[in-house]
């Protein structure tokens, strides 16, 4: 029974450390995406307006949406049938949460507040035909975040990510 207990924390332990990344669909697959199985990977400057976060994940971002995709049976090539859109973003949001306890002396009531800021980041993939017309597109929420950056997180999400998306044909 304690061997069990021993196990049972671990695999607790092992799953708050590696947090699984939520997945959303936002445009499912279109018959279009349907026979298509050349893609190009578009720098995130032409995806997004402004200053991109984590700009220094993208050098590890780029190769393992290649790699996921060739996984599923997309092949990279110059005159290709999908473009592939990608970028980093970061939802910071304040939290405020306000707490009334009895103090442990008689001083008197008093309210504690704690203040802290969630920091969700996503990676959001969009896959278009060469007219721009999407295709495909899902985002990833993960706890990416700058005070909680990981290659390992990224990798999971990105894998995560692509294996919602359909197999080429």
């Amino acid at each position: 029974m304690r061997l069990f207990s021993v196990l049972l924390l671990c695999l607790a332990l092992a799953t708050c450390a590696s947090p699984i990344p939520q997945i959303r669909v936002l445009q499912p697959a279109s018959p279009e995406l349907a026979g298509r199985g050349t893609f190009e990977l578009v720098s995130p400057e032409q995806a997004v307006e402004g200053e991109l976060p984590y700009r220094e994940r993208y050098a590890q971002l780029a190769p393992l949406i290649r790699q996921g995709l060739a996984s599923r049976g997309y092949q990279a090539a110059n005159d290709a049938q999908l473009r592939v859109y990608y970028w980093l973003a970061v939802n910071d949001t304040p939290l405020e949460f306000k707490v009334d306890q009895a103090p442990p002396s008689p001083l008197g009531p008093y309210q504690a507040i704690h203040r802290l800021r969630d920091e969700t980041g996503t990676l959001r993939l969009r896959l278009t035909d060469s007219a721009g017309q999407v295709l495909w597109e899902g985002l990833a929420i993960t706890g990416l975040s700058p005070s909680r950056d990981s290659a390992e997180l990224l990798a999971s999400a990105v894998r995560a990510l692509i294996e919602q998306l359909p197999a080429a044909r």
